[in-house]
């Protein structure tokens, strides 16, 4: 099959800090190709952006406006409340608003693709985590999570689902403030910890976006996004105050329920590449960010 250099085009359903992020990792990989790329982002307010033309619509109400005929749909939005209702809300009814109207207009979409969470992995004894593994999730997140990934494989077209790990980058602070306080999680009962940057979660969906339209990539179904550094919460914690010359002064719970071990094998089989492999590449730049600020 020879490779495409044709003009292509893409919807981002949902467009907060990820959908941002995927637009700009889109655009500039198009860049690089030299491939002519349309823009479009769906969201509740308008909102002049450079690279993406914006299309008002709650999508947890009737749809009032026309769809761009596109080869690509996203759908990232984010919870609008973190409770069951507002997941149902966003990732269920939201999005089945958005696949209907995707079939009721007749778009013309070549792969649609769902922003998922490992939240639908429910293990706790440190196991090694992989696309075939067993999702038995305790929590609703996790839940709805799977209702939502059902809901996406109703679209008309082929579905990827990319269950991401936690993200951290510019503007997620919470667990660095926790440490610059001088709190760390315990060392028992030890807690296995999972991260990618949102950098290289945009770049990865840009990726995957831009190969498979060149003709270089056949789309898996599911993916899992994570660094090459699943590790303990407490020693990333450690770290993290060593490097921020503070001293801890408290043991904390680490406040999860479960502890596993997610493996990135499949997506770096796309040939894709991490720019933050693990914690220590792109946890200083976020302290600093946070010092700054204090």
């Amino acid at each position: 099959m020879s490779v495409s250099t044709s003009s292509f085009s893409v919807l981002i359903a949902g467009f907060g800090d990820i959908g941002h992020r995927i637009a700009e990792a889109l655009d500039e990989r198009a860049t690089h190709y030299q491939l002519a790329l349309d823009l479009y982002a769906i969201r509740r307010q308008q909102e002049a952006h450079p690279l993406v033309k914006i299309i008002q619509w709650d999508m947890t109400q009737p749809i009032n406006t026309e769809l761009p005929k596109v080869d690509y749909v996203i759908f990232c939005v984010s919870a609008d409340q973190l409770t069951e209702a507002g997941y149902q809300r966003s990732y269920v009814e939201g999005q089945t608003s958005l696949i209907q109207a995707v079939k009721d207009q007749s778009i013309p979409v070549k792969h649609y693709f769902f922003c998922s969470s490992t939240s639908v992995y429910g293990q706790k004894d440190h196991e090694w985590i992989d696309e075939d593994s067993l999702t038995e999730p305790t929590r609703f997140t996790g839940k709805m999570m799977l209702k939502a990934e059902d809901v996406a494989n109703t679209a008309p077209c082929p579905v990827t689902s990319i269950r991401a790990t936690g993200l951290y980058g510019p503007g997620r602070t919470r667990m660095a403030s926790q440490v610059l306080s001088g709190k760390v999680a315990a060392a028992d009962p030890l807690c296995y910890s999972n991260r990618i940057h949102v950098d290289d979660l945009a770049a990865f969906y840009a990726h995957l976006i831009v190969e498979h339209h060149r003709n270089t990539l056949e789309l898996s179904p599911l993916y899992l996004a994570c660094d090459d550094t699943p590790v303990a919460i407490h020693e990333v914690q450690e770290w993290m105050a060593k490097e921020s010359g503070v001293e801890i002064t408290e043991r904390v719970p680490a406040g999860r329920t479960g502890s596993k071990r997610i493996s990135n094998k499949r997506m770096k089989a796309t040939g894709f590449k991490l720019t933050y492999a693990g914690y220590r590449d792109g946890m200083p730049e976020l302290l600093r960010e946070l010092r700054s600020n204090n």
